[in-house]
């Protein structure tokens, strides 16, 4: 049992480090938040926990956009996109993100994990084109 409570633990930091992570109860509330979406966001875990997730939504996002990923996670699947995000300071980002509704024994959801990466860069440089 150790051994898999260890490389749970691996398997969790390699995650962490190589990615923006961020977990939400089924409010939108944020719960975690990893080193990188602090970076990422620019606000310190303590202005993001307990915060609503939109606390980074960018405003030029239709809100149809995220009732079509709501209505995907809470029908319990996974939701992908590129998702424009907007920094403390007003900065634009653009992220690769996949949120994944995290079940209990019973089937419901208990909570949302959202896995992203930043490609700002590749986006900015697409529109220079």
């Amino acid at each position: 049992m150790d051994n898999i409570k260890a490389r749970f633990r691996q398997y969790q930091e390699a995650i962490e480090t190589s990615n923006i992570v961020s977990k939400t109860d089924t409010n939108g509330t944020i719960t975690f938040v990893n080193d990188e979406f602090c970076k990422m966001s620019g606000f310190t875990r303590e202005e993001l926990i307990g915060a609503n997730h939109n606390i980074v939504r960018h405003p030029e996002v239709p809100k149809e956009v995220f009732a079509r990923l709501w209505d995907t996670i809470l029908a319990k699947k996974v939701h992908k996109g590129t998702i424009r995000n907007r920094t403390k300071d007003g900065r634009d980002v653009y992220l690769n993100t996949t949120i994944i509704p995290i079940l209990d024994l019973s089937g419901q959801i208990e909570e949302f994990l959202a896995i992203r990466y930043d490609v700002t860069d590749v986006i900015n440089l697409n529109n220079e084109l």
